[in-house]
């Protein structure tokens, strides 16, 4: 009987331990927006404590900003650099094309994601050792920096 309560207590105490540890921090979001130029991107960081897990952006383009005269110009001129997003672990891309402009939607999950299969994608940008993680705080100055507003 003596065992069966140490076993039961050991159990417990296991437990207790997994699920302090599972709750060692509070998922939480930032949202970041800058307009410019006839393209608005929006930049969604999901992160415990200082730690960025992942981060959806949406960027909206006229074509007369990047320099199309069309949808089809567009379509035709951004595929290339589209398809070197697909079949990246932890990576989604996608780009919609609409009559005037083209929305480009980006998810990244760190968790999944090989840093460095990221820091090959066009138009990526970090500063530091990524491998060891996306600090949220150092990636909120750097956004500011750039003019990016927080969106409450």
């Amino acid at each position: 009987m003596k065992l069966l309560k140490k076993g039961t207590m050991a159990l417990f105490v296991m437990i207790m331990a997994v699920m302090l540890v599972a709750c060692g921090g509070k998922e939480e979001t930032k949202t970041y927006e800058l307009s410019q130029n006839g393209a608005t991107t929006k930049m969604t960081y999901t992160y415990v404590k200082d730690k960025v897990t992942k981060q959806t952006t949406e960027n909206e383009m006229t074509y007369a900003a990047l320099g199309f005269k069309n949808k089809e110009e567009a379509e035709k001129a951004l595929k290339e650099t589209s398809d070197k997003f697909q079949g990246v672990e932890g990576v989604k891309q996608g780009l919609e094309y609409k009559d005037d402009k083209v929305i480009e939607t980006l998810e990244i999950d760190y968790e999944k994601a090989d840093a460095k299969e990221l820091v090959k994608l066009p138009g990526f940008a970090a500063s530091g050792d990524i491998e060891s993680g996306i600090s949220m705080k150092e990636s909120s100055k750097m956004l500011e920096s750039q003019g990016y507003k927080e969106v409450k």
